[in-house]
């Protein structure tokens, strides 16, 4: 029986036609908001599923939840889209293959976080937060999703050196020992070790390409619309410049914390021990604190506010066996939302904490009463927490002058004097925070605050959250410093 051809016409922007065509063994493609990245990584693993049946691929990204909410849902939209794949039709995802699918060259253990294809090629679901996924087997060729949050040595110890090959018929295909990457724009430190890619395809061209594109290179599948609003909404933010015009910025001027670096930032954060039993409809659960690994139920939170038209906290905590404090989540109002919302999210996120105690920080100005109000600002936001059978202990307030705080937080940041708590937060659900002191900036001897109030400037990535950030670092640890502690005379609730 002759098989009847089938040609069907899709539009793919230039930038991810040209990394589609590249034939080199290593690749990467840093791409603006909605540039079609994820989208491309469908295309591409498609052309390895062809090219190489029975092959054994990777779909990597930073964290296993990433994949499941983010990353998978655009691959297989790409796969139904140009290559008419259909699910438990073409490809079966955490479960062993049918009967009457090929199998693999080298099988997995089992198949929890594994796609199989009618050809019998697989495609391991893996992260950098659950190496254990990972490990053994030889690979064909590896896809890594956002990675500039990747963790580049762990990632060449434990997935680059899989990528050798699973059967020698395999060998030369179009396609194998692929290691690509397809990113938005790192910032500051985090995730620059792309750049060294753009240098090494200048250098050996023959083995790696490189290629960027901002989102404007997808403007026939964003639309113009969509692409104006963005640019008069957000057209004057930092954000605007990185996610959308994909613009490379490596330091922003002089910063107020120039000891920050990748290292103080973590993506091993998700308690796929509560996760794993929402199985692959996770994407319409309701995500709170049980989530988060990194969360101890059994601790206390410390929860620091900056206070004003936009009302925003951090939540850490402290793990005084490994002298660390841990920045666990950020949070955040504007208007038309007040603070009373602040308070009822906090609430909602850590319903299920078990130590329902709040050490709670701030400037001065919490204590100032808005309109006729009769609590203050700590008092009214504590009541709703009391209320939520909170117990809230009011802890050392105050302003601090900017240059104090510059010089103090940045030693904690050194990590060089061992009374001191090393700093850490989470990458995953700290974002706002990351960018905010990223792009925090001196103005002679004080932190630039010009961007707080400007319409045109997402408040979230201003100054606001930093300063919470730098009431809880300086108050819970400046005294510890010069060898006196504070206690706190105030609580509220049982």
């Amino acid at each position: 029986m002759k098989l009847k051809i089938q040609t069907r016409l899709k539009y793919l922007n230039p930038i991810a036609q040209l990394y589609l065509q590249a034939k080199q063994t290593t690749k990467v493609f840093l791409g603006g908001r909605a540039g079609g990245k994820s989208y491309t990584n469908g295309l591409s693993s498609g052309q390895k599923i062809n090219d190489m049946p029975r092959s054994r691929g990777i779909l990597l990204s930073t964290t296993y939840t990433q994949i499941l909410t983010n990353t998978l849902s655009p691959i297989k939209s790409a796969w139904h889209d140009a290559l008419d794949y259909r699910e438990d039709i073409h490809y079966v995802i955490g479960r062993r293959p049918p009967d009457g699918f090929a199998l693999p060259f080298q099988s997995p253990d089992n198949y929890q976080n594994v796609i199989s294809l009618w050809n019998g090629t697989i495609i391991i679901l893996g992260s950098m937060d659950r190496p254990q996924l990972l490990r053994g087997g030889n690979n064909d060729w590896c896809i890594t999703d956002e990675a500039l949050l990747i963790n580049k040595p762990m990632f060449d110890e434990v997935v680059l050196y899989s990528i050798r090959g699973s059967h020698p018929s395999l060998k030369g295909k179009p396609g194998h020992l692929a290691t690509e990457f397809t990113s938005s724009m790192p910032r500051g430190s985090v995730g620059k070790w792309l750049f060294e890619y753009e240098l090494k395809a200048k250098q050996m061209p023959e083995h790696y390409f490189y290629i960027e594109c901002s989102s404007y290179h997808n403007r026939k599948v964003i639309g113009e619309e969509v692409l104006s609003k963005w640019k008069r909404e957000e057209g004057h933010t930092v954000s605007y410049q990185i996610e959308v015009l994909n613009k490379r910025i490596v330091r922003y001027g002089d910063t107020f914390y120039p000891s920050l670096s990748a290292k103080h930032w973590y993506t091993d954060s998700y308690n796929y021990n509560f996760i794993d039993h929402l199985g692959f409809e996770i994407s319409t659960a309701v995500k709170d604190s049980r989530w988060d690994k990194d969360c101890d139920p059994n601790l206390p939170l410390n929860l620091s506010h900056d206070w004003g038209a936009f009302n925003c906290i951090t939540i850490d905590q402290e793990d005084k066996k490994q002298n660390e404090v841990r920045f666990l989540k950020v949070m955040w109002v504007k208007h038309p939302e007040i603070l009373d919302d602040l308070a009822d999210k906090f609430c909602a996120y850590y319903k299920h904490h078990k130590n329902k105690v709040v050490y709670q920080w701030g400037d001065k100005s919490g204590n100032a009463k808005v309109g006729n109000a009769k609590l203050t600002n700590f008092e009214q936001f504590a009541a709703i927490l009391v209320k939520n059978g909170w117990r809230v202990i009011r802890m050392k307030i105050g302003d601090v002058e900017h240059l104090a705080r510059h010089t103090f937080i940045n030693k904690l940041h050194r990590e060089e004097d061992p009374s001191l708590p090393k700093i850490r937060h989470n990458a995953n659900n700290c974002k706002d925070l990351q960018i905010a002191l990223e792009c925090a900036r001196m103005k002679e001897d004080k932190k630039d605050k010009t961007d707080e109030g400007k319409p045109n400037i997402n408040q979230q990535h201003a100054t606001h959250l930093t300063d919470a950030y730098d009431y809880r670092l300086f108050h819970g640890y400046y005294r510890k410093n010069q060898g006196r502690m504070y206690t706190s005379p105030v609580s509220f609730g049982k």
